[in-house]
């Protein structure tokens, strides 16, 4: 819980910050005041659309961000570029440093979650060699799927994707030096649509460090088998929420691929 902090020697009473609160936990009463026993999800919508900044939200766990919230993106700039982004399957065999990966996870913490919850835990694999060996459980995975007649075994080429493994391909992760892997505590919340918005400002973060990721659709289908949970260090009130391949993208593209028309219902 944070703790709600006003300064009434700047505060002018203008009433944003009642009008901002999601959870109308902040009443009026000649300047601003918490209502006792209703409930404040730490969000900053108060602090954050105070204009003369006269709010400040603390508590143990908070951080302020270094932002310069007085930027804006063009439609025409952000269109083009969520527009060029594309699934990188091909890595340079670079690996990412430390500290870019900490700047880009600064970014990505900031990703909205339900009633800011914030649930979404990481595990990041560094070593590439571990990226292997995580491909080799998934393998492993789809040998068992195959041998026990699974009717996903049937309808996904695993047999294929055995075969190619075994000649020295990867086709699970496609040779990336890092994964990023969202979790979160098992929860009936919505734990799961957050990480889900979580990995997608990774996605969408990583292209400005001249870095490529592609969702790891194979890995979050073995994410139950039990050696991967134990490779990854995964308790059992653990939910893998989904994973991103991660790293420096070999081949450029130079245009934008065709698409389906857009499928809208207007009400």
């Amino acid at each position: 819980m944070s703790q709600f902090n006003l300064n009434q020697n700047s505060c002018n009473s203008c009433g944003t910050c009642v009008s901002n609160c999601p959870l109308g936990h902040i009443e009026m009463n000649n300047h601003p005041q918490p209502i006792p026993e209703t409930m404040c999800s730490s969000c900053g919508h108060c602090e954050s659309g105070c204009p003369e900044g006269a709010i400040n939200l603390s508590g143990p766990e908070l951080e302020p961000p270094m932002l310069d919230i007085s930027s804006k993106i063009s439609p025409e700039d952000i269109g083009s570029y969520m527009r060029n982004r594309r699934s990188i399957r091909n890595y340079k065999k670079n690996k990412v440093p430390r500290n870019i990966i900490e700047e880009v996870m600064d970014i990505v913490r900031f990703a909205p979650s339900g009633v800011n919850q914030q649930p979404v835990n990481w595990v990041i694999l560094e070593d590439p060699e571990k990226v292997k060996n995580l491909t080799g459980l998934c393998i492993q995975w789809m040998e068992e799927m195959v041998e026990s007649d699974s009717p996903l075994a049937k309808a996904l080429p695993m047999e294929s994707l055995i075969k190619l493994w075994k000649i020295g391909m990867d086709p699970i992760l496609r040779g990336a030096p890092h994964i990023f892997i969202a979790t979160a505590k098992d929860n009936p919340g919505s734990a799961i649509t957050d990480g889900v918005i979580a990995l997608s400002h990774l996605d969408l973060a990583l292209p400005s460090f001249g870095l490529g990721s592609c969702w790891a659709g194979f890995l979050k289908m073995a994410s139950d088998y039990p050696p991967v949970r134990e490779f990854l260090g995964l308790k059992e009130d653990d939910l893998f929420i989904g994973a991103l391949m991660v790293g420096y993208p070999q081949s450029k593209f130079f245009r934008v691929p065709k698409r389906n028309k857009l499928s809208v219902k207007y009400l």
